[in-house]
Parts: C-alpha cells; sequence; structure tokens
C-alpha cells in the first residue's frame, strides 16, 4: 500500500525581515552606545585654577556641559581631615578659615549619571 503525505515546504525567508528589524536594533544601540560614552567622558572638570591668601583659596574652572552643579569637598594632608562635600550650582569656590599646611581640593561635575568623577588639586597654604 503506497500513501501519500503532503509535506508543507516552510517560507525560508520568512525570518529575513525578524533578522533585518534585530540588525536595526542592534545596529542603533550600537551607536548609541558611543555617544553615551563620550557624554560621560565629557562631564569632566577642565581648566581647575585657584587663588591664594593668608586662609583661603578660590577654586574656578570652565563651566561643564550638562552639569546641574558642581561637588567639592578638602582634606587637610597633615591630619587626614575631610570636610564635608559642598553642592556648587556655579563655577566658583572659596574656602576660607583654612589653617595653614597641605590640603587636596577635589572637585567633580554633576551631569545625572550617578557617578561622579573627581579631579584633585594639592597646595599648601
Amino acid at each position: 500500500m503506497i500513501m501519500k503525505q503532503t509535506v508543507k515546504k516552510h517560507n525560508n525567508n520568512a525570518w529575513k525581515p525578524a533578522l533585518v528589524l534585530l540588525l536595526l536594533f542592534i545596529g542603533a544601540q550600537g551607536f548609541l552606545v558611543p555617544s553615551t560614552v563620550r557624554k560621560y567622558q565629557s562631564c569632566i572638570i577642565e581648566n581647575l585654577q585657584h587663588t591664594s591668601g593668608q586662609g583661603s583659596i578660590t577654586y574656578n574652572w570652565n563651566a561643564v556641559s550638562g552639569a546641574s552643579n558642581y561637588k567639592t569637598y578638602y582634606v587637610r594632608l597633615s591630619d587626614g581631615y575631610t570636610s564635608e562635600t559642598f553642592t556648587v550650582y556655579s563655577t566658583c569656590k572659596p574656602y576660607s578659615g583654612l589653617t595653614s599646611g597641605a590640603y587636596r581640593f577635589y572637585f567633580a561635575a554633576d551631569c545625572g549619571s550617578g557617578t561622579l568623577e573627581y579631579i584633585a588639586d594639592e597646595v599648601i597654604l
């Protein structure tokens, strides 16, 4: 007895539109990642400068695109005292009432990424 069997062929091209969409999605993500990295890397304070006097120091820096504020604090190197972290809404931070000695001042731009990239400046007052 001969049986007749009908075999249904699958459309071999049915997966192509899905693959194209997947590749477009992955490609778009690939283009977004570098710009995200660039955005993060550009959130670093540049051109940090200071002027100092008896027991005081004032820092200035270039504005950082995308920064909503800046964070700064200092460490007195003679005894390791660490100041509170100050939030600054301008590109200038004066410190006063400092005793003579070596200090390390830290500054970071807050661009909302949740990660702060501090730069430091060490001075002797």
